[in-house]
């Protein structure tokens, strides 16, 4: 199937907005087309770009032309030599494996084919950067892909995570950012066949009457369900303001949120925003992971950014009200940090996937749990003997600037049950008025630009 859709990849073409690539399988679209947010990210690159230009190769992505295809495979950061090596397996896959692949009808989708070859593979942590580039050599990392997950301004954050996670998320990152483009596009091409019905209607509407091309698509405008604007912007420092509210942030990729909110922006599936598991206070469910802390999130957008190719990040910001949080009295609300022995045997218990002992059963009765935060990966307390060998270095620690630092304080999380009450309460107070806003590229330009030595 077409990563674009057929009308919409024509008028892209006729309009110059989509161009031939420089590898077999793939052509280049232009920044402000790839999703539903991206042509407000990108209001800085114009339309209307001379093929001499030279600002056109950072306005254009290369994208494959099919999404199930070997080129989708080099896109989500595989070398040629691995990419040839999976798209012949995927090619081969027999029938009589444990799953038909879903071009055969069957439950196995690509990006999961992909993910399951890396589930069980090589591995690194720590502080070697070394043993990470041989991790990222025996998967079959392009160099590419490498550079920007071993980038020194991250290695902080890197390190609380191995390097079989990392591989793992940005490909499923950089996989989504695909199906995001996908959806835009079929967006685009719906708008396009309404418009050709309407009397004197044309199946091209990019170009104002004046002749010259509107600097934000107003389809593309519409469809930033639940995204209100980007990150920095006036409407962003007003929503770090709220008073009688505790602020809470959460950054991810912007393909992760896809049905979160409705075709109006009304909050639909609040799930959508469920961490994975084991985590820090959980090693069977998922659960509501958000920060108090501003910089926290803003590095973990950065991250995001850097290892993303040409999708959007998303800071999500919850307001819940004081006084909700006041109204909890335990069981219902915990707090569990740093040093205590509960706040140890929690975090080791969940990220071993160890039954935990019957006085930290906590999302049997609890709704929000406020904690410290952990750092290392599930590797590094799988080694450990039992939680009485985690030490301060096993903690995620915040600075100021944006960065993470490991003299800085302990970073704090507000975790909320992922169950039925859990959700509810969450709805209840703030969900139902989540604000989103995209992470610009440019952000993370200036920040790498300002900070060269790290």
């Amino acid at each position: 199937m077409p990563l674009l859709s057929p009308l919409d990849s024509s008028a892209l073409h006729e309009e110059g907005l989509l161009r031939r690539g420089n590898r077999e399988g793939s052509h280049r679209l232009h920044k402000r087309r790839l999703n539903r947010s991206s042509d407000e990210e990108h209001r800085d690159i114009p339309l209307v770009i001379p093929p001499d230009s030279p600002g056109i190769n950072d306005a254009f992505v290369t994208i494959p032309i099919v999404l199930i295809s070997r080129e989708t495979l080099i896109y989500v950061g595989l070398s040629d030599t691995k990419g040839d090596e999976l798209w012949n397996r995927w090619l081969n896959f027999s029938p009589d494996d444990a799953s038909l692949r879903e071009t055969d009808g069957g439950d196995l989708t690509f990006v999961d084919f992909i993910l399951g070859y890396y589930e069980y593979g090589p591995d690194a942590v720590g502080d070697n950067d070394d043993a990470w580039y041989a991790c990222l050599d025996t998967c079959g990392i392009a160099s590419e892909t490498q550079a920007a997950l071993m980038d020194p301004h991250f290695a902080y954050l890197r390190r609380s995570q191995s390097c079989s996670y990392w591989v793992r998320d940005t490909i499923e990152m950089r996989y989504a950012g695909l199906e995001d483009i996908q959806r835009a596009s079929r967006d685009r091409e719906m708008a396009l066949q309404r418009a050709a019905m309407r009397p004197g209607g044309s199946s091209s509407s990019s170009l104002a009457p004046s002749g010259e091309r509107r600097s934000i698509s107003g389809l593309q405008h519409r469809n930033m369900t639940g995204i209100i604007d980007v990150w920095g912007s006036a409407r962003f420092l007003a929503a770090q303001n709220a008073p009688g509210h505790t602020v809470l942030y959460k950054a991810l990729d912007q393909a992760r949120i896809a049905g979160l909110f409705d075709d109006q922006g009304n909050l639909v599936e609040i799930d959508t925003l469920l961490s994975s598991y084991p985590s820090d206070f959980s090693g069977k469910a998922g659960l509501f992971y958000f920060t108090p802390n501003y910089n926290v999130a803003l590095y973990y957008a950065r991250y995001a950014k850097n290892r993303l190719r040409g999708g959007s990040v998303v800071m999500v910001v919850l307001h819940v009200p004081n006084a909700a949080i006041q109204s909890l009295s335990p069981p219902k609300i915990r707090h569990i940090t740093w040093p205590s022995n509960d706040w140890k045997e929690l975090v080791w218990g969940s990220r071993t996937r160890k039954k935990p002992p019957s006085h930290l059963r906590i999302w049997e009765d609890s709704i929000l749990v406020i904690g410290s935060t952990a750092r290392k990966p599930d590797l590094s307390f799988r080694a450990l003997e039992s939680w009485e060998y985690v030490t301060e270095d096993f903690l995620l620690k915040a600075g100021p600037g944006g960065f993470l630092e490991s003299n800085a304080t302990i970073a704090t999380q507000y975790v909320i049950n992922g169950s039925d009450s859990g959700s509810d309460w969450l709805i209840q107070n703030g969900g139902r008025s989540l604000l989103v806003f995209t992470y610009p590229s440019s952000d993370l330009t200036r920040w790498l630009a300002e900070n060269p030595s790290l």
